[in-house]
């Protein structure tokens, strides 16, 4: 597993963003992507002291999962930047899933643009 599972990079204050690991677990890769992407998401707004429904919004994030990772929503724009991922496979005698985790880079205000960095380190 990555050092950066838990040991999350520092914030960069400097240039407006912080790190974000998520995990999450599904069947496929894609769906287990998905669901990780929304709970940044959610988290993001949570930060930012937008109420958010987890149950009702996480299924309506996982559907809306774009290519530029910026949500979008309620007059809110927090722009993501994913950074790495590292997932396995869990094998379970009820079948096998996926299980993922996301290093994100996400903006600490939803009116400031971000200067994302490079990273490298997803060893």
């Amino acid at each position: 597993m990555p050092y950066w599972v838990t040991e999350i990079p520092s914030a960069n204050a400097d240039k407006h963003y912080y790190y974000r690991v998520t995990m999450a677990e599904a069947t496929t890769y894609d769906k287990a992507y998905a669901n990780s992407f929304a709970k940044a998401a959610m988290e993001a707004k949570w930060k930012l002291g937008v109420r958010v429904n987890f149950s009702d919004d996480i299924k309506s994030l996982e559907n809306a999962v774009t290519e530029d990772i910026t949500v979008d929503q309620k007059s809110i724009n927090i722009p993501m930047n994913k950074v790495c991922d590292y997932w396995e496979t869990i094998h379970t005698t009820k079948g096998d899933y996926i299980r993922i985790y996301v290093l994100w880079q996400i903006a600490e205000a939803g009116n400031v643009i971000p200067q994302f960095d490079d990273f490298t380190k997803c060893q």
